[in-house]
């Protein structure tokens, strides 16, 4: 999974928006986003991991890597 990708599916789950995606990496990381970066970064698939999985912390979820079967 890409970052890409875990963007969409919490979108999905928190019925979130990239204005707040944009505002809580903002306040997590101190660096600035807009919706609009935020959305271009998505978009593009430039969006760190690292950067996915801050967003990911705040609303609550952990990571796991779990082996396949």
């Amino acid at each position: 999974m890409n970052s890409k990708t875990l963007v969409k599916i919490l979108f999905a789950h928190e019925a979130l928006t990239y204005e707040k995606a944009a505002k809580i990496l903002a306040e997590k990381t101190g660096k600035h986003y807009t919706k609009t970066s935020f959305s271009s970064k998505v978009y593009k698939d430039t969006l760190r991991f690292t950067e996915a999985y801050i967003l990911a912390d705040a609303l609550g979820y952990d990571l796991v890597p779990v082996k396949r079967k």
